[in-house]
């Protein structure tokens, strides 16, 4: 039976419910895994076809996160783990303190032993337990998080460590085996039952790296304005001039992009997305980048994008901080100013989504506690206007006015039923 997820539009809509803003990023995510997903379910068919790898680029709080949180939630539904590792947890030389970086595989074998037994209910033998295992593993989708930070960098012994560290990435990510040793696995019984000589394959895994690599616009603009005035032999300015950097092998300009003239041409979301000679220049090894076949970019998020994120999200800040007042016995409104004016704060600060949550927490945060004890219930109205001048929340005690309500309807209720059956005499 085919998997409902194999098509990329099943996909984009589970990615919609909490991503918002970022249209055409998630559109390409959605296409790339579903392709995954489609050759996983077919590997017979066209065994030569590789797995296209992703880099996903975005400043912080743009969603990458959330974006990885919506597909491990589909990982049963997938038939595959959804893994994530901040890259700079592992080592990938010797000199460098921490795991190393293949340890990542004994905990993609976990995570798939969890999605077999979802799967296989009934009982299984321990070589058709151990088979299936690592046939759900070989498949998995792990995701590198901060994966600008091992961009090559300076020079001397830095620089080696960086670049032997992307030689080690570059194997993982074009395939090869890796031995994963031994397993113990809790089968629920007295004895735990081992599993041994565990040897995965990372030929049909999909890698997406994520980094907010900070200066890759600027690159992409300088390329796209070195372009332009190539069309235009009079305006092109002898200084520009490209030599061959011969430490890291590719092409780069003479002149930092950062010392250029600032370029106030606006490109289209399509022309900004980096090219790999772009990524070659920012740091990575041409061999590496050459093994990811999909680029693309999540924008800083915009206040209307914030805003709607904060509706309609559901993973929504506000929606939390609607909960937290409601387990509290109070209420909390917001009007749309308020919303506004939150968005623009966790923009001024640089934190994008990730960051509408701290500021609700300051604003609310001493209100909640003042609540906190009371028995009736209170409303809260967060306006725009007090935020501006730096005011606590109005506070609206419904109870004196429901108090009120009901001794006037039971007023109204004693007058009707005196003229519907007024007394008898006596």
């Amino acid at each position: 039976m085919k998997n409902k997820y194999c098509n990329a539009k099943n996909i984009k809509a589970e990615l919609d419910g909490y991503v918002m803003g970022q249209e055409q990023g998630t559109k390409m995510i959605a296409m790339a895994i579903a392709q995954h997903l489609l050759k996983s379910q077919n590997p017979s068919q066209r065994p030569y076809r590789r797995t296209d790898n992703v880099l996903l680029i975005g400043p912080t709080g743009c969603g990458k996160t959330e974006t990885f949180r919506v597909l491990q939630r589909l990982e049963t539904d997938f038939e595959c783990p959804v893994l994530m590792f901040n890259i700079l947890d592992y080592a990938a030389t010797k000199t460098w303190q921490g795991d190393s970086i293949t340890a990542i595989f004994l905990k993609v074998f976990e995570e798939a032993g969890k999605i077999f037994d979802k799967l296989n209910e009934g009982e299984v033998t321990p070589d058709e337990r151990k088979e299936g295992i690592v046939e759900i593993a070989n498949r998995a989708i792990i995701l590198f998080d901060e994966i600008d930070k091992i961009a090559l960098d300076g020079d001397g012994k830095s620089r080696q460590f960086l670049k032997e560290y992307q030689s080690n990435l570059l194997k993982i990510v074009e395939g090869n085996t890796y031995d994963v040793g031994t397993f113990t696995y809790d089968d629920g019984s007295d004895t735990p039952c081992e599993i041994n000589d565990i040897v995965l394959d990372t030929t049909n895994m999909m890698f997406i790296l994520l980094g907010a690599f900070d200066g890759i616009e600027g690159i992409t603009r300088y390329r796209l304005y070195r372009e332009e005035i190539t069309k235009k032999p009079e305006k092109q300015n002898p200084a520009h001039t490209v030599y061959q950097d011969t430490r890291i092998g590719f092409m780069a300009p003479q002149e930092s992009h950062e010392t250029q003239e600032p370029q106030t041409e606006e490109y289209t979301y399509e022309q900004l997305i980096p090219t790999q000679e772009d990524v070659i220049q920012y740091g990575f090894m041409r061999e590496l980048v050459g093994r990811i076949a999909v680029r693309t970019v999540y924008k800083p998020l915009s206040e209307a994008a914030l805003v709607d994120i904060l509706l309609h999200a559901k993973t929504s800040a506000y929606r939390e901080w609607q909960d937290n007042f409601e387990q509290n016995g109070h209420g909390l409104a917001c009007d749309r100013a308020a919303l506004r004016e939150i968005a623009q704060i966790s923009i001024e600060r640089g934190t994008g989504a990730r960051g509408l949550s701290n500021v609700f927490s300051e604003l609310l945060m001493p209100t909640l506690y003042e609540l906190s004890g009371n028995d009736h219930f209170i409303r809260c109205l967060l306006r725009g206007k007090e935020i501006r001048a730096h005011k606590a929340p109005l506070l609206h005690d419904r109870e004196p006015h429901i108090k009120k309500r009901r001794e006037r309807i039971l007023k109204h209720y004693k007058k009707f039923m005196g003229k519907c059956f007024p007394k008898k005499a006596t």
